[in-house]
């Protein structure tokens, strides 16, 4: 009996522990009708092949998957956050400075961009080989071998 007093409050704390990481996950299921039009348009410029397979919004950002696997996060005013393809696709270009298309294609000959994500000081991108580098708001690059 003493070692059950001695674990029940290591096993409400558990249980709290638990119920609280539960509540942090605020992503609620939505229909892409409720998605901004930015966003729709977004998806209808740069993916018009793929259909959106689920949804989710939370307090601040939208979570699209698309049929081909692509992950885009919105913004709450619809505009892209990350884009993410599945690994070893290129992204389509042409949503972000052409620069770093430009810098690509000058040292990574044939590699696209298979994740781009906004960040304070730019872009963070990985390309298909899995590389990473930062690029300057105006596509200039920065840095490569960045640690996420």
């Amino acid at each position: 009996m003493k070692k059950i007093l001695k674990l029940l409050p290591i096993l409400l704390i558990a249980v709290l522990g638990l119920s609280l990481a539960s509540c942090s996950d605020n992503d609620e299921p939505i229909s892409s009708r409720d998605l901004p039009s930015i966003s729709k348009d977004f998806i209808a410029e740069y993916f018009p092949s793929a259909s959106i397979v689920s949804t989710q919004k939370d307090k601040d950002e939208y979570e699209v998957v698309l049929s081909d696997g692509t992950k885009i996060e919105f913004d709450k005013k619809g505009d892209w956050i990350e884009v993410d393809a599945v690994p070893g696709k290129a992204l389509p270009t042409g949503f972000y400075p052409s620069e770093i298309d430009n810098y690509l294609s000058q040292n990574f000959d044939g590699e696209g961009i298979n994740e781009i994500t906004k960040v304070k000081r730019g872009y963070e991108v990985e390309i298909t080989t899995g590389t990473e580098m930062i690029f300057a708001h105006d596509g200039t690059f920065i840095e490569i071998g960045v640690d996420r």
